[in-house]
């Protein structure tokens, strides 16, 4: 009987432990998503003013203008409905995203200053390739 007994302890501590290695790298996963996030810098120009920011990978680029209090617009809330968030990238970065949608260029074609390397911000995920990339926020359109 005491050789059951010790048998089952043995086995009730394995599953512990198997259950404790389990929760930790649960936790630990848990604790990189929320705060081991992939950081760029990226270099925002607006009329002649560089403004270096922190932008998180795979965020939008509209996303990181607003969490850096830069002015960029994105009145639809990135639905593609508008070309208010509208910004002009480094040839070579341009060279890298994927074609722009139709709708997008679509919007594109309402917005003033174009470039053949405008995009729309909200469409623009980060990536750790984009380090040091300067992002150009095109002169508004003053219609006073």
């Amino acid at each position: 009987v005491r050789g059951e007994n010790n048998s089952s302890a043995m086995a009730a501590f394995l599953r512990m432990a198997a259950l404790r290695r389990c929760v930790t790298r649960l936790a630990r996963r848990s604790y990189e998503k929320r705060f081991n996030h992939d950081v760029v810098r990226v270099v925002f120009i607006e009329d002649d003013e560089r403004i270096e920011v922190e932008a998180k990978v795979n965020d939008s680029i509209l996303e990181v203008a607003h969490k850096n209090e830069i002015e960029l617009e994105g009145a639809c809330d990135a639905q593609l409905a508008c070309s208010t968030c509208h910004v002009i990238l480094p040839e070579e970065q341009y060279e890298k995203l994927d074609e722009p949608v139709d709708e997008e260029l679509d919007m594109l074609d309402l917005a003033s200053e174009v470039t053949d390397t405008s995009r729309l911000g909200c469409q623009v995920r980060i990536t750790k390739d984009m380090e040091g990339m300067e992002i150009e926020i095109p002169p508004s359109l003053d219609l006073r």
